[in-house]
């Protein structure tokens, strides 16, 4: 008789229902692990290249909108298009990691047109009127800018009325001009393979970026001196960094400050299968803060309950607050936290809150912001996606524009 072969005390351990849970523990301990790394890690490099290309400032932000100065529109469109190289990179060698982070980003459900548009332009809206987007704020927070409190405060409202209001748009509204599922992507739209029609698009946008770049250069839209050091610098984080004369200066360029951000797809694919995104962490934290003061409320928000847990809402949360601190530390390496010279100017506090405002209740009916549509679903080729980028500038520009022409010297408008 043959003897039955006896497994080893490893096979059996390795079949026990103890094992099996331990396994899966550590892989979700390593989950939430690798969770948290990516998010800071990506958090603290935004943060410090929106710092390093000073389009935190709210005056760049209101003056790309008046068509006066060109710092973000590089910053942005270099973000966009070291993005979509990215993505079509990872799309041909990753393609699991890939269709991840394409349902990721479906997660929130489809927009209509009316509803995209009409939030793209109430967002594009609040930047004109704040100086800021729903994770550049995070930036200006780190770097102590005057009444950049008061727009996070106005975005915080803004969200909590979306919040209220959410029932009655998303049945109302934003079902209005809904896409069908193949026009939601313009490669599916267009029956084209989304890796070519994305070389098209990259090649486009280089030459957009290196067009301005050429008749107007990014150094005469600085408002700060061409140097890496300051005789007045005591700081101790200078006396580390004043032998790293990249990591120390003023400025980077923009395209290059917008490459890293664009590059940042990278780990947030394969780590968190995931794309880069701000404005759900506001809806991430509402939630939360109102599930602790009365959860009875929270549990009548569909809304509120599907943004409060799970890694896919919170990693953007701890991403926003490490934004906070790489922007801290970049201005610190510059010597511009404390004391900045020349100082960086911030608009009244009624005009940032309700900037902050509409920024924030704009991203939300749009189904994103400036980071979510505009660098990741745009490098996506999404639809909606695109539509909002349009409209952002539609609502910024008017504004800008606006601004001037009707309400020129008001106290509501003028920098204190």
């Amino acid at each position: 008789m043959i003897d039955s072969p006896t497994p080893s005390s490893r096979e059996v351990k390795e079949k026990s229902p103890l094992c099996r849970a331990e396994s899966a523990y550590a892989s979700s301990t390593h989950s939430v692990w690798r969770t948290i790394w990516v998010a800071a890690m990506c958090g603290l490099l935004f943060g410090w290249c929106v710092q390093k290309s000073n389009v935190y400032i709210p005056q760049v932000i209101f003056r790309q909108m008046k068509m006066e100065q060109f710092t973000m529109i590089k910053i942005f469109l270099s973000a966009v298009a070291a993005s979509q190289v990215a993505l079509v990179v990872l799309s041909i060698t990753r393609k699991g990691d890939f269709t991840s982070s394409c349902v990721a980003y479906d997660g929130s459900g489809p927009h209509g047109i009316l509803s995209t548009a009409v939030g793209a332009i109430l967002l594009g809206a609040g930047m004109a009127l704040s100086g800021a987007c729903p994770g550049m704020v995070m930036a200006q927070i780190g770097t102590g800018l005057r009444y950049s409190g008061v727009i996070l405060a106005g975005g915080l409202v803004g969200c909590i009325v979306y919040v209220l209001l959410e029932p009655i748009l998303s049945k109302h509204v934003q079902s209005i001009w809904t896409l069908c599922s193949e026009k939601q992507r313009l490669s599916t739209w267009l029956d084209v393979a989304y890796w070519k029609l994305a070389v098209v698009v990259v090649v486009g946008l280089l030459s957009v970026i290196t067009t301005l770049e050429v008749f107007l250069p990014y150094t005469i839209d600085y408002p700060y001196p061409d140097f890496y050091w300051t005789t007045n610098g005591t700081h101790s984080i200078n006396k580390i960094l004043q032998p790293v004369v990249v990591l120390s200066d003023f400025t980077w360029p923009p395209y290059v400050c917008g490459t890293i951000i664009g590059l940042l797809q990278i780990p947030l694919v394969l780590g968190l299968q995931d794309t880069l995104g701000s404005s759900s962490a506001w809806v991430t934290f509402v939630a939360n803060i109102v599930y602790m003061i009365a959860p009875s409320v929270a549990k009548k928000s569909d809304y509120l309950m599907r943004s409060k847990d799970g890694p896919g809402n919170h990693w953007q949360v701890l991403y926003l607050t490490m934004v906070a601190i790489g922007a801290m530390l970049s201005a610190l390496s510059s010597n511009m936290l404390i004391n900045p010279n020349p100082p960086i100017e911030s608009f009244n506090p009624i005009r940032s809150f309700f900037g902050g405002f509409l920024m924030l209740f704009g991203a939300r009916m749009a189904g994103g912001c400036t980071s979510g549509h505009g660098i990741s679903g745009f490098g996506l080729l999404y639809t909606n996606s695109i539509i909002t980028v349009a409209f952002i500038f539609v609502g910024g520009i008017f504004t800008a524009f606006a601004m001037d022409d009707f309400t020129y010297g008001s106290s509501f408008f003028r920098v204190p």
